[in-house]
């Protein structure tokens, strides 16, 4: 019952979204981030105590960037309801691509590709927009509690021929078969990996990283290509830089120095655009002396 009541609650806002100006729907979005940063105390604390110790800022600054950094979250959840109503113009006239020689170059090669970037900018609009343009795009996510509403996500993040497989049971397995055969994979690499991952330095700090786009691209073969879709006013900017290629026999050192090369990509993104990434999640939540033991 409240499954539907509240599935029934995202479709009407979702409705009206839509049906408003783009701009006008920014400023909703605005809205809700701001009462966000006020509601949500802890997520407040975590992200200004995240930014003062990996930027450097004073608490001022700190609680700013904090500020548009709950009002961006509101808006990526804002554009998400469109993007399913997004045409081919709409991407032509709204996305500025550099470097997609890079991924074409990649994906000629027919090796398959890892896509690797992080909670920042537009990911899912990323993944979309390659799909839009014929390539075979997988991603990897966590499915909503809410069956109806996960469907919902699905439908959009699958709406232009892309494919979402679930992060959870046999969907890591799939993920992995797309890049035998050759395709096209999204991963978010920036996520806490508690002791299963590897330790190198983001932001001014030890984090713990997944090292699945390395051991991925180790195990079949394929390009890692670093990209980011950047939010610019009511545009996006497609940042695709260089590929990263990983030997077969690559030991543990090189594992660690090619995700050490990936990290440091997310983290000039990340200084260049601070309020777009997701400084309300624990990134540092494990501690390298108690994960090292």
């Amino acid at each position: 019952m409240i499954e539907s009541i509240n599935y029934y609650i995202f479709k009407l806002f979702q409705g009206i979204i839509v049906s408003l100006p783009r701009r006008i729907s920014y400023l909703i979005a605005k809205f809700i981030g701001f009462l966000l940063f006020y509601l949500i105390k802890s997520r407040r604390k975590l992200a200004i105590k995240n930014l003062k110790l990996s930027l450097g800022y004073s608490d001022k600054e700190a609680k700013k960037i904090t500020k548009k950094v709950f009002q961006d979250v509101a808006i990526k959840f804002i554009e998400a309801l469109y993007l399913k109503e997004w045409s081919d113009s709409d991407f032509e006239d709204k996305i500025k691509v550099e470097g997609l020689k890079y991924f074409e170059r990649a994906y000629k090669e027919n090796k398959g590709v890892i896509l690797f970037t992080g909670h920042i900018g537009n990911w899912d609009l990323m993944g979309i927009y390659l799909a839009s343009l014929g390539y075979p795009v997988n991603g990897v996510a966590r499915m909503y509690k809410n069956s109806k509403i996960n469907q919902e996500i699905l439908d959009i993040r699958r709406s232009k021929g892309g494919k979402v497989f679930n992060k959870k049971g046999k969907g890591i397995r799939k993920a992995f078969k797309s890049l035998l055969k050759k395709e096209v994979l999204v991963i978010l690499g920036d996520q806490d990996a508690h002791n299963k991952g590897e330790f190198v330095q983001f932001l001014n700090r030890p984090a713990s990283t997944p090292t699945g786009p390395v051991l991925f691209a180790q195990k079949t073969g394929a390009l890692i290509v670093p990209a980011y879709m950047i939010r610019e006013k009511y545009n996006y900017r497609l940042v695709i830089e260089k590929p990263i290629e990983v030997s077969k026999d690559a030991d543990k050192e090189e594992v660690k120095s090619k995700l050490q090369e990936l990290t440091l990509s997310l983290e000039n993104q990340v200084k260049q655009n601070p309020e777009q990434w997701l400084w309300l999640h624990r990134r540092w939540k494990t501690n390298i002396k108690e994960a090292l033991g």
